[in-house]
């Protein structure tokens, strides 16, 4: 295990939870919203929902790639080589991993079926984010689901963020963290 792995795998790490944070946070604050300039709602649901299909595949590798890192190099220390502060964040930050891969997971199974609807029969939507009034129940419900869930998980990876800047310091100021980091992948 040479530290290059390591910057690798953190490099991944990072980047795979920047992809999938950005690309969610600009999703719902600017591409959701904008929908409503396309005039026919038809046509707003056919365009959000491929735009955020072409997205959902960085979005797996992204967060996929941050859960792996993350949950390999779990498995490859003990809580003996940290403060007992850090072991508790490192237990939080297991927390929103999982937290943002099972919501992520259920917004990718919600999103699928919205897409699938909205480029077959079509959907009626008022923005990129809101069903419209005509829109048939089950439309309304997913949506509603979708974007409960895209609010938290992007909550969660905020979160991730957080931990994972407050254990970095935590980890700099650490002299046995040091010497195991050494040997992680």
């Amino acid at each position: 295990m040479t530290p290059t792995l390591t910057t690798s795998a953190y490099v991944l790490h990072n980047l795979g939870l920047a992809a999938g944070f950005g690309g969610s946070l600009f999703g719902r604050v600017a591409l959701n919203p904008s929908a409503r300039l396309i005039n026919d709602k038809q046509d707003r649901a056919k365009i959000v929902n491929a735009a955020w299909n072409g997205y959902n595949i960085i979005n797996a590798i992204g967060l996929g790639s941050t859960a792996l890192t993350w949950f390999f190099g779990r498995s490859k220390i003990s809580g003996r080589s940290i403060s007992a502060s850090a072991r508790k964040l490192v237990i939080v930050k297991d927390f929103l991993m999982g937290a943002t891969l099972v919501s992520g997971l259920v917004n990718l199974i919600g999103g699928g079926f919205l897409a699938r609807r909205a480029l077959g029969e079509g959907i009626p939507m008022e923005s990129g984010s809101k069903a419209a009034d005509e829109a048939p129940a089950d439309v309304k419900s997913t949506t509603k689901l979708v974007n409960w869930l895209g609010v938290f998980n992007l909550a969660c990876m905020a979160g991730i963020i957080g931990v994972s800047t407050w254990l970095d310091n935590a980890a700099q100021s650490s002299s046995k963290w040091k010497l195991i980091s050494n040997v992680l992948p």
